[in-house]
């Protein structure tokens, strides 16, 4: 039986919670399903970094620009979810001083607040900076708990109506009468629903899910390694003052820090092989 006013959500990571969480104080009917576990998939595994936008700033400032902009508003919408203790960009060579005009200009044109630190301020924030750094730039990077920041969006849309049910996989997607079904992976039962609209909210997976209701999206999936040490070494997030690239951040995540990232394309997210140098 169709249900006025109802939008299904696939996909129960960042971008589904906060969906969920959206359309729900909206006044509108919402059912979340998630194959696994709520963050169980990209969103879980992610570097659990608010980015200012500065990494992309000069390469990519159309995504720079929009990191910025979810900076300040999930700031506003989410405090008590986020630690807001900025990031620093750090040049240790020549390569990142000739980098920092180019860096200093691109934050400006995309609105990302940049400061300028003096060696001793950025030392005494950090202690544990090579003193022999050549320049600190301030930035307003974050962090958070991935689980945290969607069990939160969730809850709010559940107290406003919505109907969240994890471990529900879909199998079927039938674009014209707008209906899916989906599969329990706790039962083994099939159900079914319809809708108003549909939401492809699967991130790596959007692929796959849009191919269940006969449409071809082109995603490029890449996954990255990240280390994970058991001591908290920054107290902000530690950029490498030059282009992005493997293994030139360190991110603080309450009491360890989280060392990373390197990037490939994979075919498969469910089947991702780590590359040996990626590990070195």
């Amino acid at each position: 039986m169709s249900t006025a006013n109802h939008v299904i959500v696939i996909g129960a990571g960042s971008t589904g919670a906060a969906l969920a969480h959206d359309l729900a104080l909206r006044g509108i009917h919402v059912t979340v399903l998630e194959r696994a576990g709520v963050a169980s998939g990209s969103t879980g595994h992610n570097q659990a970094q608010l980015h200012s936008g500065a990494r992309y700033a000069v390469n990519d400032p159309e995504s720079a620009r929009e990191c910025i902009q979810e900076n300040w508003i999930l700031r506003r919408i989410l405090p008590e979810g986020l630690e807001l203790n900025d990031g620093l960009f750090v040049a240790i060579d020549d390569v990142g001083m000739a980098y920092r005009s180019k860096f200093l200009e691109a934050c400006a044109e995309c609105e990302i607040p940049t400061k300028e630190l003096k060696i001793a301020e950025a030392l005494s924030l950090e202690p544990l900076l090579n003193p022999n750094i050549l320049a600190a730039i301030q930035i307003p990077d974050g962090v958070f708990d991935p689980y945290r920041l969607c069990l939160s969006f969730l809850a709010t849309a559940a107290n406003h109506g919505a109907d969240i049910r994890t471990f529900c996989e879909v199998t079927h997607i039938n674009i014209v009468n707008r209906r899916v079904t989906y599969r329990s992976r706790i039962t083994g039962k099939d159900d079914v629903l319809d809708a108003d609209a549909i939401i492809n909210a699967a991130g790596p997976w959007s692929a796959q899910v849009a191919d269940l209701g006969g449409i071809s999206v082109a995603v490029e999936p890449s996954a990255g390694a990240m280390i994970t040490i058991d001591q908290r070494v920054c107290q902000m997030v530690i950029n490498l003052l030059d282009s992005p690239a493997d293994g030139d951040i360190i991110v603080p995540q309450r009491l360890t820090s989280v060392l990373g990232t390197t990037s490939w394309k994979v075919e498969n997210p469910d089947n991702i092989l780590v590359p040996e140098e990626s590990i070195e």
